[in-house]
């Protein structure tokens, strides 16, 4: 790390997928961390078939690695890749993106005779997903050991910092920084905007895979067809569900990926947002249906208890079940929903601001770059500046 107080700090952001939410956490995070930090000294390393996700940055400050789904052959690319970019920008700090970029850089970066500071975001721990008694005690052990070669670990989400700390790591390496999107909505492509339905309109918005419960949705959907009109904006990212669209219910569209204008637009005209994740460390979804004054339905996992006020922002729903999700929307008809999207749009508003998430991710970087380590009570105020109203 430089000595040189005047020097700006260099990041690299490294990541295995950025698909969904990782995606959106860069794209927002980045003018800030450009301007702050300056032309050049932000850069990414991400899978080339992902390029067109991020948008807005400059192809000078990103290096591709090329992959054709989630394989060790892929993983092995995007260590050479990083290592190469490693090498080229001398970064001070590398901030690794989800499970497998952490898993498998940094053990390599431990090695280099000059390394980086590395910090971590698991974006969801890997040992929080539902899974078998040893995966869990496996992913569970190669975290907390990888946690001692790591400088900090960011954790979206209270729920996130609480699953750290229970399960044997440090509290003084995890730091909370929420997160948060601009107040200002992307333009609309008007086009996307026709949705003619009498019945209440519903959007999902993510991947089709078990973790963001796509099988779920489409049970309940089918449950409720005389009563609500589904659209999937999304796709699966390693291929397992694709042939899932073939038996979707008569009242479900899957309108595969698209840019960010299109998803607005979509937003725009939905009168209800559907997050019916089976695990989630925090649901950046959420956020982004609050910012269009959308009320929500999810289930009480993870962090969206953290987010969405049970009966006042949206419904939440337990246990995690296709009939009890049918049976959330049922509640949700009842409600005047343009008045709850209404009070989840003054709740983003107070709390959900990415120039926050930046100050307090730019505040980590520079205590690491003086070599400080982070006191309880200067963990407490890095933490969070959120109202502690959860």
């Amino acid at each position: 790390m430089p000595s040189d107080p005047d020097r700006t700090t260099r990041v690299l952001h490294v990541a295995e997928t950025i698909r969904g939410g990782i995606a959106t956490y860069l794209n927002e995070l980045h003018p800030h961390q450009r301007k702050t930090l300056g032309g050049g000294n932000v850069h990414y390393v991400i899978p080339s078939d992902h390029r067109a996700d991020l948008t807005g940055i400059d192809d000078t400050e990103i290096t591709e690695f090329g992959r054709s789904d989630r394989s060790v052959s892929g993983l092995f690319r995007m260590l050479l890749a990083t290592l190469r970019a490693v090498h080229r920008l001398q970064p001070d700090v590398v901030h690794l993106h989800s499970s497998f970029a952490g898993l498998v850089l940094r053990p390599v970066l431990l090695l280099k005779r000059k390394r980086p500071r590395i910090v971590y975001c698991p974006h969801g721990w890997a040992f929080s997903r539902e899974t078998g008694w040893l995966s869990y005690q496996v992913t569970k052990l190669t975290e907390g050991i990888l946690a001692k070669i790591t400088d900090r670990i960011i954790c979206i989400s209270r729920d996130e910092f609480k699953e750290g700390v229970r399960a044997g790591i440090e509290a003084d390496r995890l730091v909370l920084v929420h997160n948060g999107i601009s107040k200002n909505r992307p333009l609309l492509d008007t086009v996307s905007a026709i949705w003619p339905s009498e019945k209440t309109k519903v959007l999902f918005i993510g991947r089709l895979d078990r973790q963001k419960g796509y099988d779920l949705l489409t049970e309940a959907a089918r449950a409720l067809e005389d009563l609500v009109d589904v659209r999937i904006v999304g796709a699966s990212v390693i291929g397992k569900y694709e042939d899932e669209g073939r038996a979707l219910p008569a009242n479900v569209s899957l309108l595969g990926w698209q840019d960010r204008h299109q998803i607005e637009a979509q937003l725009e005209k939905a009168d209800l947002v559907v997050i019916p994740s089976r695990w989630e460390a925090f649901g950046l979804v959420a956020i982004e249906a609050m910012r269009a004054a959308k009320p929500i339905i999810a289930f009480r996992i993870g962090a969206l208890p953290e987010i969405v006020e049970d009966g006042v922002t949206g419904v939440l729903c337990e246990p995690v079940s296709a009939a009890q999700l049918a049976e959330g929307f049922r509640r949700a008809l009842k409600l005047d929903l343009p008045a709850v999207g209404l009070r989840g749009f003054e709740r983003f508003r107070q709390l959900y601001d990415i120039e926050k998430t930046h100050r307090v991710l730019n505040q980590v970087y520079a205590e690491l770059g003086r070599g400080d380590q982070i006191g309880s009570e200067q963990q407490a105020e890095l933490q969070s500046d959120l109202p502690n109203n959860f």
